[in-house]
């Protein structure tokens, strides 16, 4: 299980070589969150030079998403906006970043394993059956906002999806909304949540969020109380289908009325969360939310 982190602001993180085995070239990696018990990783990549590696296979569900710079993945290039989510155990293309770019990079359900082979076709005879949803390329910057839906009377979000496993419900996609949107619910869900946010600003129960801020979230942790001061955007990930329960009328922080849930069903209650890890600039924590 990884940590509950709220809020942390990638600049207030030291650098490490970048862990991504048979590559060449320098890259710099910010561990904004991993799990040391299955190698889970949310990393923010930074290309101190060009950077490489061959084809082969990953240990892992493999994400990448251009924040700014490009990346070839098998010849193709993306700009900000680009990215690549490969399934564990399934052969990955040769991939380039190019220097002083900076670069999203999750592994979920696995290391940072990965067994290099000479050529696509070659890792693609030895590669596990490939999914049916293969592997994903795409230039989110080609792509249009579509509304998200919404319960009671809220400005609407906006949405891109990137990628949904079709067993699991786990996905990634972007997230907008426009200045002045607002919930101040508390809301708690059946899974995890995290988020990296690309631009904008936005008041919230557990801080300030603007542009570099990285939150993870554990299921079933509650939240809320948000003011978007600006159109902001995140890049958000959850490991399943995202359930809004809300909590209003709160009390002591933690306790509250239980508006569109069971509070005595063990299995989606709110949990108690522990002091979340903060960086230093995202200041003192109430306790809001608890």
């Amino acid at each position: 299980m990884r940590a509950h982190v709220e809020l942390i602001h990638e600049d207030d993180y030291i650098f490490h070589t970048g862990e991504l085995p048979y590559g060449e070239g320098k890259i710099l990696e910010r561990r904004l969150s991993t799990d040391e018990e299955d190698g889970s990783s949310s990393l923010s990549l930074h290309a101190g030079a060009d950077w490489g590696r061959g084809a082969g296979i990953v240990h892992a569900d493999t994400e990448f998403y251009v924040v700014e710079g490009s990346l070839l993945y098998g010849g193709r290039e993306l700009g900000a906006g680009g990215y690549v989510q490969v399934p564990k155990g399934t052969a990955m293309d040769w991939i380039k970043i190019r220097e002083g770019s900076r670069v999203l990079h999750w592994r979920e359900y696995g290391d940072c394993g990965f067994d290099p082979f000479v050529s696509l076709s070659e890792a693609s005879a030895k590669a596990a059956p490939e999914p049916a949803e293969g592997v994903t390329v795409m230039d989110a910057g080609k792509m249009e906002w579509t509304e998200a839906p919404s319960v009671g009377p809220l400005t609407p979000l906006y949405i891109k999806l990137l990628h949904r496993d079709p067993k699991t419900g786990f996905y990634t996609r972007l997230i907008r909304a426009p200045k002045g949107w607002t919930d101040h619910r508390l809301a708690h869900h059946p899974c995890y949540e995290e988020f990296y946010t690309l631009a904008g600003k936005m008041a919230y129960n557990f801080g300030d969020i603007d542009e570099g801020t990285y939150c993870f979230r554990p299921a079933r942790v509650k939240h809320g109380h948000f003011v978007a001061e600006t159109e902001i955007d995140w890049i958000l990930r959850s490991d399943g289908e995202l359930t809004n329960w809300y909590t209003t009328d709160e009390w002591v922080k933690y306790g509250g009325h239980a508006e569109n849930y069971d509070e005595h069903d063990g299995h989606i209650h709110p949990v108690l969360s522990s002091l979340p890890v903060r960086s230093r600039s995202r200041g003192e924590w109430s306790g809001d939310g608890m």
